[in-house]
């Protein structure tokens, strides 16, 4: 009898489970319609007699059912309605829709049960409001459904309850209204609290079983992937998780003890949940069935089914239900049958555990369509068909668990196999390695001569650069020692050209004197003195003494003055090459600056030299090498601003930066560098003059005297504009790190 009374009324929990999500709810959908499950044809309304004999009564047939496609129907004007049409199958079954449905019904009550109660058990019904007329003609409301919270209804069941205060011997009538995103069944019981609440007795014994089995499989395969980490268990217990969520959904169970206080998360929860089994189905068929290695085409098309299940997910959070259902239903359907032709093609090719996989697969479509030939009627509601899908479930989750199991021999056996090669192939390897060892031996100690030969002539090669650069080194050095020499040589020149000049008049100048002198000593020993000392004295007006004292005295004047010049020039000289001071010395930088530009003043011309001499400390180091710096950036500066012909100017700075260094800049307004010049004028032998001009060092050995210094060195130039060189110095000389 319970048996009985629970084919007929519970199959609230059977109109949409896991098969519902994932395999074949799109059969539903199109040969299941609402204007299929209604008459086309009004009938007269005629009244549910219960008489209690039977227990709990089903009442889907004698339900009337009114299609408000706008939604803008009242309870008034529903109730005074000629269009209802009446059902004429135990569960009605609406379909998706965006349309609000009203559903009608009278009932007799012929039993000595007043308080019956009407239960709806479908539990996922987005809104369901039960309205009764009251004694005064008004209408009570009871509203329920998952857009309420669960604690809100007043029976503690996962399934709609409704109470029918009926007297014996009355009749009467009742409206529903009901719509949902999801689809809308109507499997409607009437019968006392006690009957009805015993009927879910054995629906809970029976739905404990099923997630005890779940959370059995869920376990032992999730110690198994511990133990050996093939990632195919853990997406069978991802999989075996969202399974057993799922039924607990759609059976009601997980808003009532999941998300009771959630009714966002019991409306969504349908379409999260179904698409993440969708997709957690497809990452364990890959990875148990090795679709990339055993169909690696196939395997690139399921990724269209994880876009579509990841697009119902993206369609429900905005609010699409209807269309995120539908497409769920599609995708699951077409998926299903999909991944049971990959497998078949799979098992061709000879892997065993895609027999595995069709058995369980096979099984559980079965299962599920009973469940869908129950729901289109054309099989008896019973124990089987109504569990049926529960048991296929079941079954399935065991059978690919027991695969996972043989898996592990499959392993095994392939393991072994690998090693048994493995060994071959070490064997095999071990009798090449000692042959391609000695082979190897015979080859190292030949190529080890060879080495020996070509190190020997590094070493010969490496002693001729030497000698070669310190040769080009020494030539870098004669040729700005012969510049030097030059620019000295014509220095002196003019000041001793002067004294040479200077000699033949103060000559002449002296013999003059001498002769009047010889006069007047003549004069004095002579009788006749007066007419000889008027002599002499005519003789020194010839002479004209005072322009003659004039011009000795200017003479002696230039002849000291071309003195005085060559002494300068020779102490410039001296300071520059400080030949006595080869060790470190404090010296200062403004000091050699101008003793630098004495020697290079013959090469100046009509060069406006500008010296902005800080007030800077002396500076410990090498002063020849610095001044020999000091002399190439001069040098190649006043080669800059006469090449431009312009009028020209050389400004030197000197100063303190922030961090106490002593800083030197010489910038001019000559030529100027492109960029490609500019990033290899410190490389050794790069020059832009003509051959045989010069030797392309002259900066390198700047760079190299700068850097043992502790020193920078930067440059700044802009072709057409002029070049600056910034010299940074600390003032204590520290030795390189090399």
């Amino acid at each position: 009898m319970i048996f009985k009374s629970l084919s007929q009324k519970k199959t609230s929990l059977q109109k949409f489970n896991l098969v519902r999500v994932l395999f074949l709810p799109f059969l539903c959908f199109f040969f299941l319609d609402v204007k299929e499950v209604a008459a086309h044809v009004q009938q007269s309304q005629s009244s549910i007699l219960y008489t209690g004999s039977s227990g709990n009564l089903t009442i889907g047939d004698h339900l009337y059912i009114l299609e408000d496609k706008a939604g803008s129907l009242g309870i008034e004007d529903v109730v005074s309605s000629g269009d209802f049409i009446r059902s004429k199958k135990n569960v009605p079954n609406l379909g998706v829709s965006n349309s609000v449905f009203w559903i009608k019904f009278k009932v007799h009550n012929q039993s000595e049960i007043e308080n019956l109660v009407l239960e709806i058990g479908y539990p996922l019904l987005d809104q369901i409001h039960f309205y009764s007329i009251t004694e005064e003609g008004k209408y009570d409301i009871i509203k329920a459904g998952e857009y309420l919270p669960f604690g809100s209804r007043k029976y503690n069941y996962q399934t709609f309850l409704f109470d029918l205060k009926i007297p014996h011997g009355e009749t009467r009538e009742y409206y529903m209204q009901v719509s949902s995103g999801k689809q809308i069944l109507l499997p409607a019981v009437i019968g006392s609290y006690q009957a009805i609440a015993e009927s879910h007795i054995l629906r809970d014994i029976l739905s404990g079983i099923y997630f005890g089995i779940i959370l059995v499989m869920m376990l032992y395969n999730l110690f198994i992937y511990f133990t050996v980490k093939d990632k195919s268990y853990l997406w069978y217990v991802i999989y075996i998780f969202f399974v057993g969520l799922t039924q607990s959904i759609l059976q009601g169970y997980a808003y009532k003890y999941f998300w009771p206080s959630n009714p966002w998360v019991a409306m969504h929860s349908t379409y999260l949940v179904g698409a993440a089994v969708g997709l957690a189905t497809l990452m364990f068929f890959r990875s148990f069935l090795r679709t990339k290695e055993n169909a690696p085409g196939y395997h690139k098309a399921l990724h269209i089914y994880a876009v579509l299940y990841c697009l119902c997910i993206v369609l429900a959070l905005f609010g699409f239900y209807n269309e995120s259902y539908r497409l769920v239903d599609l995708t699951a359907g077409t998926g299903s049958l999909f991944l049971l032709f990959i497998a078949y093609k799979i098992y061709q090719k000879g892997y065993r555990p895609a027999k595995f996989f069709l058995i369980a697969w096979t099984l559980f479509l079965i299962s599920v369509s009973v469940f869908v030939l129950k729901d289109m009627e054309l099989i008896p509601y019973n124990l089987f068909s109504v569990y049926g899908l529960q048991f296929g479930s079941a079954l399935e989750v065991i059978l690919l668990s027991l695969a996972l199991a043989d898996r592990i021999n499959v392993l095994k056996k392939e393991k072994e196999d690998s090693q048994a090669a493995a060994l071959n192939a070490l064997k095999e390897n071990e009798k090449l390695i000692l042959e391609h060892n000695l082979y190897l031996e015979k080859k190292v100690k030949e190529r080890t001569a060879e080495l020996q030969d070509a190190n020997e002539e590094l070493r010969v090669a490496l002693n001729h650069l030497k000698d070669t650069q310190s040769k080009l080194v020494a030539s870098e050095k004669m040729a700005s020692l012969g510049q030097l020499t030059a620019g000295i040589a014509h220095e002196i020149n003019n000041p001793i050209n002067f004294v040479s000049s200077s000699v033949t008049p103060l000559r002449r100048d002296i013999m003059f004197l001498m002769s009047l002198l010889e006069k007047y000593s003549v004069s004095s020993s002579q009788e006749s003195v007066k007419d000889h000392f008027s002599e002499a004295h005519a003789f020194e007006k010839r002479l004209d003494m005072p322009y003659l004292k004039e011009e000795i005295e200017t003479i002696l004047k230039g002849i000291d003055e071309g003195a005085s010049r060559t002494t300068e020039i020779v102490k410039g000289l001296r300071n520059f090459s400080r030949l006595d001071e080869s060790e470190l010395k404090s010296v200062n930088f403004n000091e050699g600056i101008d003793s630098t530009m004495i020697l290079l003043n013959s090469k100046v011309k009509n060069i406006n030299v500008v010296r902005n001499f800080g007030n800077i400390p002396d500076v410990e180091c090498y002063a020849g090498k610095i001044n020999q710096v000091f002399m190439n950036i001069l040098s190649n500066a006043i080669e800059a601003v006469n090449e431009k012909g312009d009028e020209g100017e050389i400004v030197i700075t000197t100063c303190l930066n922030p961090k106490g260094e002593v800083q030197v800049s010489i910038k001019d307004n000559g030529t100027g560098m492109p960029e490609d010049v500019k990033s290899k004028i410190f490389d050794p032998f790069f020059t832009t003059k003509d051959v045989g001009e010069g030797t392309g060092l002259g900066l390198s050995i700047v760079y190299r005297i700068i850097q043992s210094h502790n020193g920078e060195i930067a440059v700044n130039s802009e072709e057409g504009v002029g070049t600056e060189f910034v010299i940074t110095l600390p003032k204590e000389y520290v030795e390189p790190v090399n």
